[in-house]
């Protein structure tokens, strides 16, 4: 019945974005998902009920299980991939992430200019960053057992239950500012009888690919669903951004394509970042004003990127904001 659940609820969140997806108006928003926190991820205390020995009493032994090695990375992975597939996000790779982490620290020590250096809090091609806890964590098995009266003289039944609750806190956050836009949680619970030992064997290694046979795993993948889906019904409509990757003879590569919206002969309009906007009491990011530089006019899609050439402007250069033209 969790199973069925878990993958009920997935399907909610894909069929709720499919007729989002299938709009032409509509592009994917660029997001960076950031590693899951796992504050709730303690072990519990052990709890057990003695039946006295007296005739028909159960006796119900209950250990907290740990959470799995890796079981927040593996989390992050697994929403990386329901985000994708809902159809709504595209999701930087997390190799290209680490070299913009790089970069930021090459930066922050001073061993790059400002030309060539990541700019801290921006992310090349991410409208939002989606952070994330793990707030909730339950995980036991619990031993049922005990002498049956008026049974059989001497026979003693028992059982093994696993039992597991995941509770996911998201947020989406502005990637220059970190202003927080919308937050949604979702929850999952599962259990199931029989043998303890396949009931949680397939945790031990949990990845994006974990099993959802077992009762952690299908408990996790209901409350990414759900939290997934929370997040698609309520936040807020963000404008679609694409970057200059670079410009080179003429030239102008652009990280966006089909999936985005990108077709022969669209026109983009081009703008520069000023300097960010501090507020001198706080030292808080108010965003940064931006300046149009010219248009462009995409020539060809590719696979992972798109060409364009420059109509209006001069100085188009890496790094430049990529907007719509209002209809």
């Amino acid at each position: 019945m969790r199973h069925s659940r878990s993958v009920l609820a997935l399907a909610l969140v894909l069929g709720s974005t499919a007729a989002l997806a299938q709009q032409p108006a509509t592009q994917k928003l660029g997001v960076a998902v950031m590693d899951l926190s796992g504050s709730a991820l303690k072990m519990q205390q052990a709890t057990s009920g003695l039946g006295g020995g007296m005739p028909g009493v159960q006796t119900t032994t209950t250990i907290a299980l740990p959470a799995p090695a890796e079981f927040a990375r593996g989390l992050t992975e697994m929403l990386g991939t329901v985000l994708v597939k809902t159809g709504r996000f595209v999701v930087l790779e997390r190799a290209a992430m680490m070299q913009i982490d790089q970069e930021q620290a090459l930066a922050a020590a001073g061993k790059t200019t400002k030309e060539t250096g990541a700019r801290t809090g921006a992310i090349l091609g991410a409208q939002v960053m989606i952070t994330g806890d793990i707030t909730g964590f339950a995980y036991s098995k619990s031993s049922i057992g005990g002498k049956m009266a008026n049974v059989l003289k001497g026979v003693t039944m028992s059982s093994e239950r696993v039992t597991a609750e995941v509770i996911i806190d998201l947020r989406l956050v502005d990637p220059s500012t970190s202003e927080l836009i919308f937050s949604a949680k979702g929850e999952g619970k599962a259990s199931q009888t029989g043998v303890a030992t396949d009931l949680t064997k397939d945790d031990k290694s949990w990845s994006a690919g974990g099993s959802t046979s077992t009762p952690l795993g299908q408990a996790s993948r209901e409350a990414l669903a759900s939290a997934v889906k929370a997040l698609m019904v309520g936040m807020p409509k963000i404008a679609w951004t694409g970057r200059v990757i670079d410009v080179r003879d003429g030239v102008v590569y652009v990280n966006a394509t089909a999936v985005d919206g990108m077709k022969p002969g669209l026109e983009l309009l081009v703008f520069e970042m000023e300097p960010a906007l501090v507020d001198p009491e706080t030292g808080k990011s108010l965003g940064a004003p931006e300046r149009q530089v010219g248009t462009i006019v995409i020539e060809k899609v590719l696979e992972k990127f798109s060409t364009a050439k420059v109509t209006v402007g001069d100085g188009i250069t890496r790094g430049h904001v990529l907007r719509f033209r209002a209809p």
